[in-house]
């Protein structure tokens, strides 16, 4: 109705478009949607774009008190900048704290017995436990 309305007056004629759907391209399920969401939100929480534009290296190495050097996974004492595997190991600690609320949820229906609503919510709970936790030690190693 707005895009009517600014088209008429400024006198502009949309192009007539017959656009149809390709024959071999059926329409997704709802499981492949919802893995193709759970896929670009770890993407995206993984900090893809800032080792796109910055290319940090996938971990560190770091020398210990002899003189031997070891890998270092969590970039110590640097807030905005992140090592490759440390981006993706934090995204999958808040892909798993989701994953658990989730859980949680479907545990909440009817259709499922008393000892999967169990192990459901156990399962839940432990993974809506362990992913804050593990993204806070990552937070308390990088201050």
């Amino acid at each position: 109705m707005v895009l009517q309305s600014l088209f008429s007056a400024l006198s502009l004629h949309p192009p007539e478009l017959e656009l149809s759907w390709p024959a071999w391209l059926g329409v997704p399920s709802s499981n492949t949607m919802f893995i193709m969401s759970l896929f670009i939100y770890y993407i995206s929480v993984s900090g893809i774009t800032y080792d796109i534009i910055n290319s940090p290296p996938a971990f560190g190495v770091e020398s210990d008190g002899f003189g031997n050097s070891r890998p270092v996974a969590i970039l110590k004492w640097q807030l905005n900048q992140q090592y490759i595997v440390e981006g993706f190991t934090a995204g999958f600690m808040m892909l798993l704290t989701s994953s658990g609320l989730m859980i949680l949820d479907q545990s909440n229906y009817v259709t499922s017995t008393k000892m999967g609503r169990f192990l459901m919510i156990g399962l839940g709970m432990t993974f809506s436990l362990v992913g804050p936790f593990a993204t806070y030690t990552f937070f308390k190693i990088k201050w």
